[in-house]
């Protein structure tokens, strides 16, 4: 008789905790948008695109080490890189996050002036030149600084062979 006095106490701590655990582990909105829907690997002049569907695992991996704030408000006023800049990353190393639809964020540029860019990739250097700084490419195709994070040169070595 003392199992069936517990049984729906047990089943109802088993139902909050599932809902609890349900409620924590699902994705919210804000972080589906900042996943890539490709990501390209540059080393050593090759590069190597990488999907979700076609492979999962290295796909998962790489977007795990790199970690950087995401927002919709970034600092702005430093002046954009040149293509040469940018083909000098690429040629060194780098991971570049893409973007089917363009993401909107806002740039202070610290004249209390707030406006709204789309970008449709993140670029991260890796080479230490770049102070692990990440770039977003606008969709008029120039490339903004946008935050800082940590080195990824052992990524790469890793995955481009």
């Amino acid at each position: 008789m003392k199992i069936n006095k517990f049984f729906p106490i047990m089943l109802l701590i088993a139902l909050a905790l599932g809902f609890i655990l349900g409620r924590y582990l699902m994705p919210n909105g804000e972080n589906e948008k900042w996943t890539p829907d490709k990501i390209n690997l540059y080393y050593i002049e090759k590069q190597s695109p990488i999907t979700k569907l076609e492979q999962p695992q290295a796909f998962d991996l790489i977007q795990s080490l790199i970690v950087f704030e995401k927002g919709d408000m970034m600092s702005g006023g430093n002046s954009p890189l040149t293509a040469e800049d940018v083909n000098e990353m690429k040629k060194s190393g780098a991971v570049e996050y893409v973007y089917d639809e363009p993401i909107s964020i806002q740039i202070n540029n610290g004249d209390e002036k707030i406006e709204r860019t789309k970008f449709k990739s993140i670029l991260f250097p890796i080479d230490e030149k770049w102070d692990g700084a990440a770039y977003i490419q606008t969709t008029d195709s120039t490339y903004l600084s946008f935050v800082s994070r940590p080195s990824l040169d052992f990524i790469l070595r890793h995955w481009i062979e």
